[in-house]
Order: C-alpha cells, then sequence, then structure tokens
C-alpha cells in the first residue's frame, strides 16, 4: 500500500488564497468562479501518488454560469419572501425536488472534469438512483423518526382516556419501536448512498466497485450516539461542580422563586459566572460535536475504503484515525479564531494533508501498468467519439 502525499504550503496557498478574496471583492463577487476554479487545480496538483498527480480541469467561464443562475434563484427567493410568503414556501419546494437532481449533475460534472495521470474519472449513476438515495430515503428516516412517536400519542390518548401510566407506556414502546427502525434505515441510507456513488464512479473505462453492508453504518452510529451520551454527561457535570465551586448555585436558587419576575432574570443573567457557564456549555458543545464528527466520520472512511477496489484488483485502505482527525479540526478552528481567518490558508493545507497522508492505494499489481492501459483506453476511445461528432473532445472527455 502507497500512500497518497500532499506537497502544498500554506504560504504558497495563502497568496492564491488572498487575490481570490481580494479580487472577489473588488468585482462583487463575480470573480468567485475563477477563484474556485484557482483553489481546486492548486489542490489537485499538489494531491499524489508516486509522483503523478490529479488535475482539475473546470474553467471560470464553465463556472460562471451556473454561478449566475444560483445568484438569480437566490435573488429571486429573496423576493418572493417580501412579496408572497406562500411563493417563497412554493419556490423551498421546487429546490427540495431538484435537489437529487442537483446532486446527480454535480457528481457527473465534478468527476468529468477530474484526471489523475492523465485519465479521467467519470460518473455513470443513473437520476432515478439519485432520488431515491438522497430523497426517498431521507424521507423515510425522517417519517420513522417523528411520525410513528406523535401518531402513538394522539392515538393512546384518545383509546385510553384517563389511563396515564397505559397511554404514557404505549407512546414508550412506539417511540422506541419507530426509532429503531430510522436507525435501521438510516444504515441502510448510508449503504445505499456509499454503493450509489462508488459503483457509478469510473476511471476511464475501469469501474469502482464497493460490497458494503447497513450493519457496520448502524454499530457506527450507536457508538456515536453512546459518546454523545456520555459526553453530554461529562459536560453536565463539570457545570455543576462549576456551579458549586463558585456560588452558582444558591443565586440560581434564590432565583427560582422569581422566574416571572423579568428584572431578577435580566441581573441573574448579567452574572459573570452565569455567562461564563454557559459560554462553558456552547464551547463545551462545540468541541464534543466535532470530536463525535471525527470519530464517525473516520470509522465510516476506514471502512468503506476496506471494502473499495478498481476493477476488482486495486484496494484502497485508509489510516485515519478519530483523534487525529478530531485534533487537526479542532486546532483548525483555534488558529482561524485567534487570526481571524487569515490562518484558513493554513488550516485548508493542514486538512488536506492529513486526508490524503492517511489514504492508501494498492499499487503492488502492477500500477503502472494499469495506468498505462488506461491512458491507452481513454485516449482511443476518444478518437473514436471525434470521429463520429468530427469535434476534438479527446481532452474533455
Amino acid at each position: 500500500m502507497k500512500a497518497l502525499s500532499f506537497e502544498g504550503k500554506g504560504f504558497e496557498y495563502f497568496k492564491i488564497w488572498i487575490v481570490n478574496i481580494i479580487l472577489t471583492i473588488v468585482t462583487l463577487g463575480l470573480y468567485h468562479p475563477w477563484a474556485k476554479v484557482r483553489n481546486a487545480r492548486y489542490f489537485f496538483a499538489n494531491s499524489k501518488l508516486e509522483d503523478q498527480n490529479f488535475e482539475y480541469h473546470a474553467t471560470g467561464k464553465q463556472l460562471f454560469i451556473g454561478y449566475l443562475i444560483a445568484m438569480a434563484l437566490v435573488i429571486a427567493y429573496v423576493i418572493l419572501q417580501q412579496v408572497s410568503p406562500i411563493g417563497s414556501l412554493v419556490a423551498i419546494g421546487i429546490l427540495f425536488i431538484a435537489f437529487p437532481w442537483i446532486i446527480w449533475r454535480s457528481m457527473k460534472f465534478n468527476m468529468r472534469i477530474t484526471s489523475f495521470s492523465n485519465v479521467r474519472f467519470g460518473f455513470v449513476g443513473g437520476l432515478g438512483g439519485s432520488y431515491f438515495n438522497f430523497m426517498v430515503l431521507p424521507i423515510l428516516i425522517f417519517i420513522a423518526f417523528y411520525l410513528p412517536p406523535l401518531a402513538m400519542g394522539i392515538a393512546a390518548k384518545t383509546m385510553l382516556g384517563s389511563s396515564v401510566k397505559l397511554a404514557s407506556a404505549a407512546i414508550l414502546v412506539g417511540t422506541i419501536v419507530s426509532w429503531v427502525v430510522a436507525v435501521y434505515i438510516y444504515g441502510l441510507m448510508k449503504k445505499k448512498n456509499t454503493k450509489y456513488m462508488i459503483n457509478g464512479s469510473r476511471y476511464g473505462q475501469g469501474e469502482f466497485s464497493t460490497d458494503v453492508q447497513a450493519a457496520p453504518f448502524v454499530i457506527i452510529l450507536l457508538k456515536t450516539i453512546g459518546l454523545f451520551i456520555v459526553a453530554v454527561a461529562i459536560i453536565l457535570l463539570l457545570a455543576a461542580l462549576l456551579a458549586a465551586s463558585t456560588g452558582l448555585v444558591s443565586d440560581l436558587m434564590q432565583l427560582a422563586p422569581n422566574l416571572e419576575d423579568p428584572q431578577a432574570i435580566e441581573e441573574t443573567f448579567r452574572n459573570p459566572m452565569v455567562i461564563a457557564l454557559i459560554a462553558f456549555f456552547y464551547i463545551g458543545f462545540i468541541f464534543a460535536a466535532i470530536i463525535l464528527f471525527s470519530y464517525s466520520y473516520a470509522r465510516q472512511r476506514k471502512y468503506i475504503y476496506a471494502n473499495t477496489k478498481l476493477d476488482g484488483e486495486i484496494a484502497f485502505a485508509s489510516s485515519l484515525g478519530a483523534r487525529k482527525i478530531a485534533w487537526v479540526s479542532v486546532s483548525n478552528m483555534l488558529l482561524v479564531i485567534i487570526t481571524l481567518g487569515l490562518a484558513t490558508p493554513w488550516a485548508k493545507v493542514r486538512m488536506a494533508r492529513v486526508l490524503l497522508e492517511n489514504t492508501h492505494v494498492d499499487t503492488s499489481m502492477g500500477f503502472d501498468n494499469y495506468i498505462s492501459q488506461k491512458q491507452d483506453e481513454q485516449s482511443s476511445l476518444g478518437e473514436q467519439i471525434g470521429d463520429a461528432f468530427d469535434v476534438d473532445v479527446g481532452i474533455g472527455l
């Protein structure tokens, strides 16, 4: 297994980043597509495997048309909000219906404009699969999570009348069952999403394939939920110790009889220790969220890569650990905050480096010969299409 590498430097990217920001501001946002292209080309060119790099082939002009359409839609939505609330709801509904189509078109475009060692990637997944994965399954999760407990509650109160205990038991059982179903559908959704995106991806004429199952995703989710409960308990315990050690508990107890007095509430929340306690909760939950996301992301990434191959021969692996990605995420956030955003380029470079250096490709099975074969196949296919349509499409395939 060979690890990918990232050879970009923070200061190198800073020069691109700051120029992009200045030009975007001066042009009132119109330069944004070209800025996006410059950023992408820098990161792709510095992402390498065995001294061969990725390339990003989109142009600012290509992205500019889509950018104008997106801006026009945003402006239209803002105007609709002011003129007709119903119209704005209709616009949100249209966007919701179009969302899977947008994802599908984006995946096809982004894969087509990406190449490695002069061989283009591609995506052949169908539009129907996008709607199933990114609309039907999320709706099923929503229904399983929210509607059955509500329906059970209404039904229990209607049928059982004054029997509060039986009604409560029915609601509890219904909620647990529906949440179990929601968790299973989540695992199924992750399985289907992963297969749709990976099995539909191509490298030249080479096919990516994966054979993931729903159960590992469910296990990762349940472990993440368990860690969330532990994190909440730790935050509450530390907050209680902080409140007890500063005498804040007695102040809050004095406030309890005066909850209807706005002045008493205002005076309490002016207390520096109350402010500090609220800040502690806020910061604590931010750090907990980052750590939990890092755990889930690292575990899912490792499982997916271990079960993915290219043409059934070239295997992949991820060595990214939860602690490593969490440390980079937290330190990047602090770095950006302390420098008022100026450290953003260094943060992006650090994240790209940790992701790539923990991504491995099996190059032991004649990898160089495989790449050469794909280059020959792509060149031949491009020439055939060019002959058919009398245009030069070899480089754009």
